[in-house]
């Protein structure tokens, strides 16, 4: 394969991708046909079941996707808050929540795509369900990095305080998203995530046993 037929094929996926990304938004799984997607990104039938096997298929791309673009935010964010390192550690949290505001703002794609496939459950496969699941597991995933990176938990916090931490922060970002998605005039997701600093600056005594919670 030449280095151009390769740059195409990558170009062409990559167009598949986001179509289907902004189908699978607006109208559901269930409610965006291969047809649909097609004659979003000019791409054959054919050709879009030759690369991804099946509409599932084209789903998982389209999450693996948006999920390493998520990735790739908290870690931006996380790298924010490591270059104040004389900061405290709810000053750095707050500065990696900012950050991740703005890029969730900027682009909701990946928790808008997550909540529609999660409201249409009764219409999705346990496998489009699964990748669902698969997906938010990277996120907790992450969201437990930003968490050990800002310094509010380290190697002596429980891990079930650690899994609860991070189960009601992406449940608070799920909520704020669909405010955000309803009245985008007054949603303001720094001041909600500010609150959420705050919020698990106050939890986290409780949560880990100790006498007192990050600086």
């Amino acid at each position: 394969m030449t280095t151009a037929t390769a740059t195409a094929g990558a170009a062409t996926r990559e167009r598949v991708i986001r179509a289907a990304a902004e189908l699978f938004s607006a109208r559901g799984f269930a409610g965006s046909s291969i047809s649909a997607i097609r004659e979003v990104s000019g791409v054959l039938p054919s050709s879009i079941y030759w690369e991804f096997g099946s509409k599932e298929g084209l789903l998982a791309a389209v999450l693996e996707d948006a999920a390493a673009r998520w990735l790739q935010q908290a870690a931006d964010s996380i790298q924010r808050a490591k270059d104040r390192p004389a900061a405290s550690a709810g000053e750095r949290l707050g500065d990696a929540l900012d950050h991740l505001a703005d890029a969730i703002a900027e682009r909701p794609e990946f928790h808008r795509l997550l909540l529609v496939l999660a409201l249409e459950r009764r219409d999705a496969g346990e496998a489009t369900l699964q990748v669902v699941r698969n997906v938010r597991q990277l996120a907790l995933q992450g969201l437990a990095g930003l968490y050990l990176d800002t310094g509010i938990v380290d190697e002596r916090t429980p891990e079930e305080a650690v899994a609860d931490l991070t189960r009601a922060s992406l449940a608070f970002f799920d909520g704020a998203l669909v405010a955000a998605q309803i009245d985008p005039a007054k949603a303001d997701l720094r001041r909600m995530f500010a609150l959420l600093r705050a919020g698990v600056i106050a939890a986290m005594p409780e949560m880990s046993g100790a006498g007192g919670g990050p600086p």
